[in-house]
């Protein structure tokens, strides 16, 4: 049997290298979005917060892989219980995660107007394998089967530590275990989860200049080790602009603008320096964010 699986094969090499699947790393843009990797950040914004997100992976590449994410969160009228939800939905190669997951947060308010979370979260998701999408040279060939959909349960936890200008956390944003286009269920696996521990502060909120470094560390005693590493610029907590070093040999730059005290837009641009720059021209990420209003007074907008 011959066929062509070129583009296919290319896909899953950088799915595996490079972690696009939402349960391996979400978007870049989540130094400003910290909910998205870990739900101990519900309700940090002390408001409701909705965030959405698109990216397109490998602008050149033929079929490149794309994302959609939606996001909220917001404290309760007890402020020390914060609840939020996030719902995805991914296409790379031939496959397709949708998923949904609910967060519980407990918040507990330390010194300096900081808190101490911790959250739990659970959902599911449904992964559907579309082999009718390969090309055959031989039409009639059947040997990859039917398309697959199958739903799989999914459950993570976090912990964070922030206020206003600086943040902490812990996170495992799925303890399920389940090998890429296998038909097994879900299993419990430590040895290869995804542990991340993220940290930054934000320096001069109250000046015309401020800046914030920040770094998100993804561990898994399996694959290599990824560490980000961002700075970012906020003049006159309208515009802020950033650069991020992914030590997968990538380059993030990252431009956003606060329309309002509570409405934000937000640019991505990643630009692979490795072995298989070569191959594609980047990837873009936009996303917006609202906040519905304020419950607190702070010093400047949050940034995360």
């Amino acid at each position: 049997m011959k066929y062509i699986l070129t583009i296919t094969i290319l896909l899953l090499i950088l799915l595996q290298t490079d972690g696009y699947a939402q349960k391996k790393l979400p978007m870049s843009q989540y130094m400003h979005n910290q909910f998205a990797i870990n739900p101990a950040f519900a309700g940090s914004r002390e408001t409701m917060t909705m965030f959405a997100g698109y990216r397109k992976q490998w602008i050149n590449v033929p079929n490149s892989p794309y994302a959609h994410f939606l996001s909220a969160h917001a404290p309760l009228k007890n402020d020390n219980i914060a609840l939020g939800f996030t719902l995805f939905n991914e296409k790379f190669a031939i496959a397709q995660n949708t998923g949904f997951s609910a967060a519980y947060t407990y918040r507990i308010r330390m010194e300096n107007n900081s808190r101490l979370a911790f959250s739990i979260n659970a959902g599911f998701v449904s992964s559907k394998s579309g082999w009718d999408d390969i090309m055959l040279l031989e039409p009639g060939d059947d040997a990859f089967g039917e398309n697959e959909t199958q739903i799989d349960p999914q459950a993570g936890f976090g912990v964070a530590w922030y206020n206003s200008r600086f943040f902490a956390g812990f996170s495992v944003s799925d303890l399920f275990y389940k090998s890429a286009f296998e038909k097994e269920s879900p299993f419990f696996e430590p040895s290869k989860t995804d542990f991340l521990i993220t940290a930054g502060y934000l320096f001069a909120p109250e000046q015309a200049v401020s800046f914030q470094p920040s770094a998100l560390l993804r561990f898994n005693s399996e694959e290599s080790t990824i560490l980000d590493l961002s700075a970012s610029i906020i003049i006159h907590k309208l515009v802020w602009t950033g650069l991020t070093y992914r030590t997968n040999q990538e380059w993030i730059a990252h431009l956003g603008w606060q329309v309002s005290p509570q409405f934000r837009v937000a640019y991505s641009y990643d630009y692979p320096t490795g072995d298989l720059g070569f191959l594609n021209n980047g990837s873009h990420e936009v996303s917006i964010q609202f906040d519905f209003g304020y419950k607190i007074q702070t010093v400047s907008p949050k940034f995360f």
